[in-house]
C-alpha cells in the first residue's frame, strides 16, 4: 500500500498527531465534538450520511495524500461518519492550532486556500455527476471528468461496490450499466482500468 505525507504542508505537519484506524473503524461519528482535521498517509476514509430510509449518502472518499474534515474549524460538531475503508493511517490537526497557522504563516494560508479550491472543485463535479439520471451518462461524466490521457482512463479504486456508491448507484445497477456499456463499444475495461471509446 502506497503512503505518504509529502503532500501536507509542512507547518501542518509539525503541528499534527499521528493515529492508526484499522479496517470498518470509525474516526468520528455525526454529531461528535469535532476535535480536528485530518490527512490520509495511508489508506482511505469514507465519509457517509445516512438517509431517510437507512440507506447510505457518500459524501466523500479521502484518500492517500487527501484532507478531510476541514469544515471543522468552525463547526463544533462533525456533520457525517468518518469509516475506514481499510487500514488507514491519519495525520490529525487541532481546529486551534490550525486556526493559528492560517492567521500567522501566510505561505501556509496560500496553500490550504489551493487545497480547499481543488477540493471545492471535485465536489461540485460530483454534485454534477449526481444530478445525472443515466447511469451510463454517470459513468460517461467520471471517465472525462476525471480520467486522464486520450481514452480518459480511470483506474478504479477499491471494490465495485464503492464505485456504485460513489456515483449514488445500487452495485448491481452499475455492474448491469458496465456489462452494456462495453458490450456496446463504448467503454472497455482492463481489470480495474476503465477507458473510454471515443
Amino acid at each position: 500500500m502506497k503512503c505518504s505525507s509529502s503532500d501536507i504542508p509542512t507547518a501542518l505537519r509539525s503541528a499534527a498527531i499521528e493515529f492508526s484506524h484499522p479496517r470498518g473503524s470509525y474516526i468520528f461519528r455525526t454529531g461528535t465534538p469535532s476535535s480536528g482535521v485530518f490527512f490520509v498517509t495511508c489508506g482511505e476514509v469514507r465519509l457517509m450520511r445516512r438517509g431517510r430510509q437507512g440507506e447510505e449518502i457518500v459524501l466523500h472518499h479521502a484518500r492517500t495524500g487527501e484532507f478531510f474534515a476541514e469544515a471543522s474549524i468552525d463547526s463544533a460538531r462533525y456533520h457525517c461518519d468518518a469509516i475506514a475503508v481499510q487500514p488507514t493511517t491519519v495525520l490529525k490537526v487541532s481546529a486551534h492550532k490550525l486556526v493559528r497557522l492560517l492567521a500567522e504563516d501566510p505561505q501556509f494560508a496560500a496553500q490550504w486556500v489551493s487545497l480547499l479550491s481543488g477540493q471545492l472543485r471535485a465536489t461540485r463535479m460530483r454534485v454534477e455527476r449526481l444530478s445525472i439520471k443515466s447511469a451510463a451518462e454517470r459513468v460517461r461524466h467520471l471517465l472525462v471528468t476525471n480520467g486522464t490521457g486520450p481514452r480518459c482512463e480511470v483506474q478504479v479504486r477499491g471494490s465495485l461496490k464503492d464505485l456504485a456508491s460513489e456515483l449514488g448507484l445500487s452495485h448491481e445497477a452499475l455492474y448491469r450499466t458496465l456489462s452494456t456499456m462495453q458490450r456496446d463499444g463504448q467503454i472497455e475495461r482492463h481489470g480495474r482500468e476503465l477507458r473510454l471509446i471515443r
